[in-house]
């Protein structure tokens, strides 16, 4: 059993959500919230370096973190938790390429990190790598994503496929999502189109269930802040579907999920916000309040024990 921030108790993997960092101060928080009660996040721990702009995924028992931007550039440095221990993050190993904003989605056992940004002459990447998530060490190549490059945008997964949206390819902003089979390596293949048009900006994080992915908020073409929420079932390909909003139109915040809900946390309005929404996956319509992070925070990333690659 593990302990949860309402105070009871739950068999590890029934909806710990775990938020790190984001570009608000401080930097190194890490903050925990039951998924299935709501409230007030608690405070987890911190983050060992002072960065922003991470990624996350997750297995049931381990969160790794990409950290994203540690000044004055990007950077490889991944760090790692385990979910049920209240504690701050330890080194885990390098990606093979120094980057920000990391689409990083999992499975039980493998972790991929997908596209990214940097800064000039490189802004953003194309690359795709992975840790095997039980075993510290550095990333390996997986592959390229299929349009030239991604980030800023979203990604979900069911046990065998990892789906994400291109966000901004070469810096403009695009309706494209694209998957891959987690258990292999190879390069991005075409899955649909955004329901909503082309936006950036995605709240990041496994937001699904082990059918269906959910992509929310975001920036369209005109930097406009959207409170779209896009579905997609997984094990298909085709274009997304219209599931509702968010109780605010933002963007840049971290989302996970359980088996039933999936949550939104922080994200930037203008202004970084603390909010909380949740809604029932399997079903359609606006998000209702949840509750509030401990911090406000956006660019921040979430992963949960209990999100759609783990069952």
């Amino acid at each position: 059993n593990m302990y949860f921030p309402t105070g009871r108790t739950e068999e590890r993997g029934r909806g710990r959500a775990i938020f790190a960092g984001g570009a608000a101060s401080p930097y190194k928080d890490i903050q925990v919230v039951d998924i299935s009660s709501g409230g007030i996040a608690q405070d987890f721990g911190d983050t060992a370096n002072t960065a922003n702009t991470n990624g996350s995924a997750s297995s049931s028992t381990r969160m790794l973190i990409t950290m994203g931007y540690i000044a004055p550039a990007s950077t490889n440095v991944i760090e790692f938790i385990t979910i049920a221990n209240i504690a701050s993050s330890t080194d885990f190993g390098d990606l093979t390429v120094a980057r920000r904003r990391t689409q990083s989605l999992s499975n039980s056992t493998r972790a991929v990190h997908v596209g990214g940004s940097g800064a000039s002459p490189t802004p953003y990447f194309n690359t795709m790598d992975f840790n095997t998530i039980a075993s510290l060490g550095n990333a390996a190549d997986f592959g390229d994503t299929l349009v030239a490059t991604v980030t800023h945008g979203g990604s979900v997964a069911s046990s065998t496929r990892g789906v994400y949206s291109a966000g901004l390819v070469s810096g403009s902003y695009v309706n494209t999502i694209e998957f891959i089979t987690i258990a292999t390596s190879g390069n991005g293949q075409n899955f649909g189109d955004l329901n909503g048009g082309a936006i950036g900006y995605h709240f990041r994080g496994s937001i699904c269930d082990s059918t269906r992915g959910l992509f929310a908020g975001g920036y369209d073409p005109t930097a406009t802040v959207q409170n779209k929420i896009d579905f997609v079932t997984i094990a298909t390909t085709g274009n997304a579907t219209d599931f509702g909003d968010l109780t605010a139109a933002r963007r840049s915040g971290g989302g996970t999920s359980n088996s039933i809900h999936s949550i939104f946390a922080g994200g930037y309005l203008p202004g970084v916000t603390n909010i909380i929404d949740r809604v029932v996956i399997q079903s359609t319509g606006n998000a209702a309040d949840f509750g509030d992070l401990l911090v406000k925070t956006h660019e921040n990333s979430g992963s949960s024990d209990s999100h759609g690659g783990l069952s």
